[in-house]
C-alpha cells in the first residue's frame, strides 16, 4: 500500500535533518586471492599459489547457503557486473551519497573468515596484514568518508597486537575487528590485543565471520548445530550474549578502563533481559567476582554498544520504542549491513523514536565509540 503523501514528506524532512554514521558496511575483494598477493611477501604469495588457495573456499555448506542464492543484493553490482561491495566508488555513489551518510565503517567478512577458521595460525597473520594493506590502498584512498575496521588474526593475540601497532595509526582506521572464535572475549588470552587497541584508542568490533557454527574453532549455537540458514541466522545473537557476559564478569573493563566494544550484526533486543540477569546474579553472588566493582549494567553503558541491524520489528512499532527506552538509546549505533539482503536504510529505520533518541543512535553514539577521522 502506498504511503500517504503527507507522511512521506514528513519522513523525508526528518531524515534530511538527521546526521548518519553507518557502523557496518561490507567490502569485498572481487579478484580473489591474487588481488592481495601484492600486499604480502613473495614467499607467502608463492605458498598460497602452490596451494591453489582461493577465496571461493569461503563457500558455505549447502544447508547454510542463502535461500535466494546470495546474501549480497544483485542490484549493488557495478557496471562491470562485479559483486556488490567490490567497488568503493559504487559504495559511495549507491550508498553514501543517496542516503546522506557522513561516514561508514568497512568490515571485511572475507578477512574475518581467514582470521578465525579458514587458514592456519601462521597463514592468518600474513593474510590479516595483506587484507589491511589492500583496503588502506584500494579503498581508504577513494573517499574520506570510508573508514575501516582493521582485521587481526584471532588465532594469535600477540601477532594481533603487533598488527594493531603497525597500521592502527592510519587516520581512517576506526576500529579493530575481531572474528569470533571459541574463546570468549573475557578470557586473558585477549589481553595483549586489548592493550594495543586501548593504546591507539581503537574500539573492538565483534561481528559474525560467516564461519560461525560451520568450521571447527568457531562459536557453535547453544545446544547443537543449526540445520538451515534461517535457524543459524536467528541464533547468531547467542555469540554476542555470551561474549558480553564474559567481558563484564571477568573484569575486562576494570583492567582496560578506556576500552570500548561494539557488537555488530547481532541485533539488540536480547540485551535488556541479559543486563537484568547479570545484575541480579552479580548482586547475589558478587563475592565470586570481586574484580567486578560496579553493577554489570554500569559497565554495559560505559563500555559496550550494539549496532541496530538486523532490526527486529514487532507488529506494533511502539513495542520496539518501549524496549529502546527501557534499555537506553545510548547503547545503540546505527548500521545498514550494506550490501546484504537484510540491510536497514536510515530513512526506514526506527522512524517512530523521538528525534533526540534517533540523533543519538544514528550519529552521536557512533561518534563517541569509533575513532572517526
Amino acid at each position: 500500500m502506498d504511503m500517504p503523501a503527507a507522511e512521506a514528506r514528513e519522513r523525508r524532512g526528518r531524515h534530511s535533518a538527521l546526521k548518519v554514521l553507518d557502523c557496518d558496511v561490507h567490502p569485498t575483494v572481487s579478484g580473489g586471492m591474487k588481488s592481495i598477493y601484492p600486499y604480502m611477501s613473495e614467499a607467502w604469495a608463492r605458498r598460497f599459489e602452490r596451494k591453489n588457495a582461493s577465496m571461493a573456499s569461503l563457500a558455505l555448506t549447502t544447508k547454510y547457503q542463502h535461500p535466494n542464492g546470495s546474501a549480497i543484493r544483485e542490484d549493488t553490482r557495478n557496471e562491470a557486473g562485479e559483486v556488490g561491495g567490490s567497488d568503493p566508488r559504487v559504495v559511495v555513489s549507491d550508498h553514501i551519497e543517496p542516503h546522506g551518510i557522513e561516514g561508514v565503517l568497512l568490515n571485511s567478512l572475507q578477512a574475518s573468515a581467514f582470521c578465525c577458521a579458514l587458514a592456519s595460525t601462521h597463514e592468518s597473520v600474513a593474510l590479516a596484514s595483506a587484507f589491511n594493506d589492500f583496503f588502506v590502498d584500494k579503498w581508504l584512498s577513494v573517499d574520506p568518508r570510508l573508514h575501516y575496521a582493521m582485521a587481526v588474526p584471532s588465532l594469535d593475540p600477540h601477532a594481533a597486537a603487533e598488527e594493531i601497532r603497525r597500521v592502527g595509526s592510519h587516520r581512517q582506521i576506526a576500529a579493530v575487528s575481531i572474528a569470533p572464535i571459541n574463546i570468549l572475549l573475557g578470557n586473558r588470552y585477549w589481553w595483549p590485543l586489548y592493550e594495543a587497541a586501548q593504546e591507539l584508542e581503537l574500539p573492538i568490533v565483534m561481528h559474525p565471520s560467516g564461519a560461525d557454527s560451520i568450521y571447527q574453532g568457531t562459536p557453535i549455537a547453544a545446544g547443537g548445530i543449526p540445520d538451515s540458514y534461517i535457524e543459524r541466522y536467528v541464533t547468531l545473537c547467542q555469540v554476542a550474549e555470551s561474549n558480553v557476559n564474559s567481558l563484564i564478569v571477568n573484569g575486562v573493563f576494570e583492567k582496560f578502563h578506556k576500552l570500548k566494544v561494539l557488537f555488530a550484526e547481532f541485533g539488540f533486543t536480547w540485551v535488556l533481559p541479559l543486563a537484568w540477569r547479570m545484575d541480579r546474579t552479580w548482586r547475589q553472588l558478587r563475592h565470586e567476582t570481586p574484580w567486578v566493582k560496579r553493577s554489570p549494567i554500569d559497565y554495559l553503558h560505559d563500555h559496550v554498544r550494539f549496532t541496530t541491524q538486523p532490526l527486529d520489528e514487532p507488529q506494533d512499532p511502539r513495542d520496539l520504542d518501549r524496549l529502546v527506552e527501557l534499555m537506553g538509546a545510548d547503547l545503540l549505533c546505527f548500521s545498514t549491513d550494506y550490501p546484504h539482503w537484510d540491510n536497514d536504510m536510515p530513512e526506514d529505520s526506527l522512524r517512530s523514536l523521538p528525534d533526540e533518541s534517533r540523533t543519538r543512535i544514528f550519529y552521536d553514539n557512533a561518534r563517541a565509540t569509533l575513532r572517526w577521522s
